[in-house]
């Protein structure tokens, strides 16, 4: 029998990586990040950084040509003797170039009229939090009171539900308990119908009470004591438990369905979130073209007039230094958007072209595309891929759809031509105008695809329908 041992021992090994410092960090993040966050981003950097302004349109090309000169003037006097750590601070693109094997210099530039577009800002809406509160503060409950209200409101998760039962909120109160108690109840008569409530078919119960049904009527009696089998669609369980057709519980599900079981979620930020596009193709003579519609950002520039200030004769060598380090902070930052919004472009370019039949014809035209087909076209890696379309959206002749929207697969097994996302569309299609009460079965569906001319497996059937998030034939079936 062999006989093992484990030894510990201390060995000097040279190995070749490359770190990952924070400005490379930040570049990666500034290629990656949605436009709306860019934008704060950028107004985050002009209020820290003196040497970063913005101008208008008037000034760009005047600006920029000044800029260049003297900013080249200036790199090249700093850098006449640069550090190694300094070397490295400078060349922070160039390693991110390498990093993703970005290779390409051809870019069109940004598309910029002569005025600065209005751009609707998106509404400020309240949170959940707040908007309770109000209503809390217009009853003019007395103090220690309206203290426990309070407590009890930001003890609700974000779909308006306790978190916590009542008997851990009063543990956890170092006032009178019973005043938890009274609290709850408050809450519960605030709008939304159903905050406070313990569990969903708790908040549906509180909302059914407010449409005046009775504790004994047939939709209360499903909510109280069939909630888990509506989510399975046990339409004929419920039946035989309750005594009364399949047809009359449907009905009562269908009633049950248009109130809300999560009474916050209707506050969750997603839903104030506004969508501007990235891209936007337009069609122009017999081809599409991607412009990249950035004309929202502001125009970043070198200040010569703070720089000049601080560079007077009787700056103190601290305070040049701190001149230098905010100067290629500045320059690195303008030079990494710009490297951002020549890599979106260049990919819309080549969505442009490569998706022009979907921009005709519509989804059935839209043709399978990975990263790597993108990456190996344009000389990028295929990560950069993947950061340089995270968040971003395009907008077409056939409206605005995120950019990964133009990604998918081609058909498993089929001729490559077809993308997944058609099949996918065309299977939504068949199962809208489907007999309700005769649902297709997976089996059938493939049938009906064949017919479409999409030779798809049942099991490719199965989770396409479930990436839709689309019931099997039973649990779809209506009585």
């Amino acid at each position: 029998m062999a006989d093992f041992r484990l030894n510990q021992n201390l060995r000097m090994v040279q190995t070749q990586k490359l770190a990952l410092t924070q400005k490379i960090r930040q570049a990666l993040e500034i290629l990656q990040v949605p436009s709306l966050d860019l934008e704060n981003l950028i107004k985050q950097e002009l209020q820290e950084n003196p040497l970063l302004e913005q101008s208008g349109p008037e000034e760009r090309r005047v600006d920029e040509k000044i800029n260049a000169d003297e900013n080249r003037e200036r790199e090249e006097s700093w850098d006449e003797e640069p550090s190694r750590s300094d070397s490295k601070e400078d060349d922070t693109l160039d390693i991110l170039r390498k990093l993703d094997e970005h290779s390409g210099d051809s870019c069109t530039g940004p598309y910029r009229g002569d005025e600065e577009p209005w751009i609707r800002e998106p509404p400020s809406e309240s949170t959940l939090y707040e908007f309770l509160l109000k209503q809390v503060w217009s009853i003019m409950l007395p103090r220690d009171l309206e203290e426990a209200v309070v407590y009890v409101v930001y003890s609700l998760n974000r779909h308006g539900l306790l978190s916590l039962p009542i008997y851990e909120l009063q543990s956890a109160w170092e006032g009178d308990p019973d005043l938890i108690v009274q609290a709850v109840k408050i809450v519960r008569t605030l709008e939304p119908t159903g905050v406070g409530a313990l569990s969903a078919s708790g908040a549906l119960e509180m909302q059914l009470e407010e449409l005046g049904y009775e504790h004994d009527s047939l939709e209360y009696r499903i909510v109280a004591e069939h909630f888990s089998e509506i989510a399975e669609r046990k339409i004929k369980d419920i039946a035989a438990a309750e005594g009364v057709s399949p047809h009359t519980i449907q009905e009562a599900v269908d009633r049950i369905s248009v109130l809300n079981p999560w009474p916050g979620n209707e506050f969750s930020s997603a839903a104030n979130t506004a969508v501007i596009p990235d891209i936007i193709i337009i069609k122009i003579d017999d081809h599409f073209e991607a412009i990249l519609n950035d004309n929202r950002f502001p125009h970043l520039m070198i200040s010569t007039r703070n720089r000049r200030i601080l560079e007077s004769p009787g700056t103190s060598s601290k305070e040049r230094e701190y001149v230098k380090n905010k100067f290629r902070k500045a320059s690195w930052f303008i030079k990494a958007i710009r490297q951002r919004q020549e890599t979106v472009t260049r990919i819309g370019e080549f969505i442009a072209d490569y998706q022009r039949d979907f921009f005709e014809r519509g989804i059935e035209g839209l043709r399978p595309l990975t990263l790597q087909i993108v990456a190996d076209v344009l000389g990028y890696n295929q990560s950069t891929i993947s950061r340089a379309i995270n968040g971003k959206y395009v907008q077409s002749p056939k409206g605005i759809h995120e950019m990964r929207f133009f990604f998918s697969r081609a058909l498993p097994g089929g001729s490559g031509e077809v993308s997944s996302r058609t099949v996918k569309d065309e299977l939504r299609k068949i199962i809208e105008t489907e007999d309700e009460s005769k649902p297709l079965s997976d089996a059938k569906l493939v049938l009906a695809l064949e017919a479409a001319g999409m030779e798809v497996k049942r099991r490719t059937v199965a989770n396409y329908r479930s990436e839709l998030n689309i019931l099997s034939a039973n649990k779809r079936k209506r009585y």
